[in-house]
């Protein structure tokens, strides 16, 4: 277990190159969000949320691809990993919501974590996801980088109002305060994120979470659960996933990676598909197309593996 201590930040030589990493000019490199107004406190939020879908992938690769298959989520040791060692990594939903949330609050936002139960098939797992709020103003908002496709793309405001939130067009999101099924109590309400992927289609309940705030230790056990169950897809399955931006800096599309293929689809369309025929086809496209380069070790440890190729 994580022992009892002052939450983790980054210091701004760390923050730098975290700001190198998102792509970020000059000009919107803030280090402290206290003198902002809550209007351009908001906007900078969004920036940041934006840049970080579109430069670090939700990915599972360590599971796959280590010598060691486990997973750390303490915020300096993500740190290392995705920004610090400079190799393209990225992580799943407690790496990237963790790393991103000690930023946030190193720059001096007002946040805090709590997880989420996703629904698989119509059934919601236990909590097995990890989502960010942020308090400005008055109002909290719902932040997530790493929940990969169908995941929110813009700050999500916890209003009761269920307004329809942009994402990469055609498709639309919103919140929802309601129900779920399986619960017995019909008195119980969770915010649930809903996505439809176009104006023909029904909402879709991706997950759900309450506000309650998570600590260290929750995401311990629920991480131990996640990266080692052979129960949960994660352990079974490759997946690497980020955001496409247009000439105009708009979400425009997604790069899709699973065992076999990876995928371009822009504006809810497959434009673009690559067949893998082996492990060097699939890690020749992870350098390529997410900069994602792995060592000798790393490279054999995936052999005897559900996830191997075998060519």
């Amino acid at each position: 277990m994580i022992s009892e201590q002052q939450r983790p930040s980054y210091t701004k030589e760390q923050i730098s190159k975290y700001f190198d990493r998102l792509k970020l000019s000059e000009k919107d490199q803030k280090y402290d969000v206290a003198s902002l107004s809550a209007e351009n406190t908001l906007k900078y939020l969004a920036l940041l949320q934006k840049q970080h879908l579109a430069n670090i992938p939700f990915e599972n690769l360590t599971l796959h691809y280590s010598a060691h298959h486990s997973i750390n989520v303490h915020p300096q040791a993500l740190f290392t990993k995705i920004i610090g060692d400079n190799n393209g990594r990225g992580g799943y939903c407690m790496e990237n919501n963790a790393l991103f949330g000690t930023l946030l609050f190193s720059l001096g936002f007002n946040i805090y974590s709590a997880g989420a139960r996703v629904n698989l098939g119509g059934v919601f797992t236990g909590w097995s996801h990890m989502v960010n709020i942020v308090t400005i103003g008055e109002t909290k908002y719902h932040i997530d980088v790493g929940f990969g496709g169908n995941g929110p793309i813009v700050p999500m405001p916890l209003e009761h109002s269920g307004i329809v939130r942009e994402h990469i067009k055609p498709a639309v999101a919103r919140l929802q305060w309601r129900n779920i099924p399986g619960n017995t109590d019909p008195n119980q309400r969770l915010w649930v994120f809903e996505h439809r992927p176009d104006e023909n289609s029904d909402f879709a309940m991706m997950y759900c979470f309450a506000e309650l705030e998570f600590i260290p230790n929750d995401y311990a056990v629920m991480n131990y659960f996640t990266s080692t169950s052979k129960h949960t897809w994660f352990t079974r399955t490759i997946v690497v996933e980020r955001k496409l931006l247009d000439e105009a800096g708009e979400f425009a599309g997604q790069l899709i990676m699973s065992d076999r293929d990876l995928k371009w689809r822009m504006h809810g369309k497959k434009t673009r598909q690559i067949e893998f025929g082996s492990e060097k086809d699939r890690l020749s496209a992870l350098e390529e197309f997410f900069g994602i380069r792995f060592g000798d070790v790393e490279r054999v440890g995936i052999q005897g593996l559900p996830s191997e190729i075998k060519s």
